[in-house]
Order: C-alpha cells, then structure tokens, then sequence
C-alpha cells in the first residue's frame, strides 16, 4: 500500500508541470494574448479550422492551452487516489472530493472553449475550478490540522483566504478602472493566480506524501 501511494503521488509533480508549461507557453505562442486585457480562456480562440490543425500561432496556442487542461485534470486523478490513502479524517476525505471537482471543472474548461460548441458550459467549468480552489485548501486543511492538532494546514488555510481576496480586489480594482462592461473580461492574472495556488499546493502535498512512505 506504501509503495502504490508513493507511485501514485509522483503525479502530484506531473500534473502541476503540464499545468503551468503548457499555460505559459501558449500565453507565449498567442500573438493577441495580454495580461492586462485578456482571460485565459480567450488565448487561441477557435479559427474554425480542425481542432488540432497547426495552421497558425493562434490555433497552436488555442490547442496548448486547451489540451493542457485536459491533461492536468487527467494526470491529475491519479495523485487524488494517493492523497484518498492518506486521508486520516472525514474533512480531508470531502476535501479530496472536493479536488476531484476541481479538476473535472479543468477539464471542462478545455472542453467547453469559446466558440465551441459547448460553449454554454464554459462558466459553470469556470466557476467550479475557482471556487473548487479555494475550498480544497480550506475543507482538506481543516482536516489537516484537526488530524495534527494543528502542526500543519494552517499556512494553507490562510493561502485560500489571500487567494479570494486577491478575487475580490482584482475584479473591484477592474469595476473601479475600466467600468462594468470590461470586469467579466479581464482575468488572465487572477486565473493564473489560481493555477499555480493549485499547483503549488498539490506540489506540496505530492512531496509529504513521497517522504512520508519514503520513512515508513
């Protein structure tokens, strides 16, 4: 049992690196692409040609980013089986169900891309990995800390908070700067910041997990 969570937490490294390589290197491939005007759901826009045509830097950066998606939430649920076995209490079990959600709402949000045909779905995904962010820290670390009587998740507890205020002030700091038109538009960087607060956390967790069957 060791061994197969060990095995299985090396996708705690895996998933996170798609994630983020394949995000950056399609913000980079995208000619239109801005942090400051942009979301990254709008990186390579469809051009209506094959969804895996190489027929321009949009459509390469439209497929990087939407396939690295699919990916991360894919690879992802391996590691949510290492972090099941590990789970010692009934918050840190509903907060792996919680990650579970959260990546299925990635997954979505590679499937259901603007202009597609399942276009109607894309902010619900949307909304599911965000808010799914924030309340895996929260749920899974509560359980964490009950479990360790508090030697460890609160330092993640309070990443969660920052993460929703930096939400918060991102979108008032938007309403105050470009008006209402523009506020559910411009959120490259606060969608990012949830990528790598994601990222890092599994990370995190991935690395306890590979010592603590190292020891025993």
């Amino acid at each position: 049992m060791t061994d197969t969570k060990r095995a299985l937490a090396v996708f705690g490294y895996i998933a996170p690196a798609v994630s983020i390589s394949f995000l950056v290197v399609s913000t980079l491939v995208d000619p239109l692409f801005s942090w400051q005007t942009r979301s990254l759901s709008s990186i390579g826009e469809a051009t209506g040609t094959a969804v895996f045509a190489l027929s321009s830097a949009d459509q390469i950066a439209f497929n990087l980013f939407n396939a690295g998606l699919f990916l991360t939430g894919l690879l992802g649920l391996p590691f949510v089986v290492a972090l099941w076995m590990d789970a010692g209490s009934r918050p840190e079990r509903i907060g792996v169900g919680s990650l579970v959600v959260t990546l299925l709402g990635v997954m979505g949000v590679g499937v259901t891309y603007l202009d597609g045909p399942f276009v109607a779905f894309h902010f619900p995904a949307a909304a599911t990995f965000f808010f799914g962010v924030a309340l895996t820290l929260w749920i899974h670390s509560t359980g964490t800390i009950r479990r360790t009587d508090g030697q460890r998740g609160l330092g993640f507890v309070w990443l969660a908070n920052a993460y929703v205020l930096q939400w918060v002030l991102w979108i008032v700091l938007e309403a105050q700067a470009f008006g209402e038109d523009e506020v559910w538009t411009w959120f490259a960087v606060p969608e990012f910041v949830a990528a790598l607060v994601l990222a890092g956390w599994i990370v995190t967790q991935a690395r306890r997990l590979r010592t603590q069957s190292r020891v025993g």
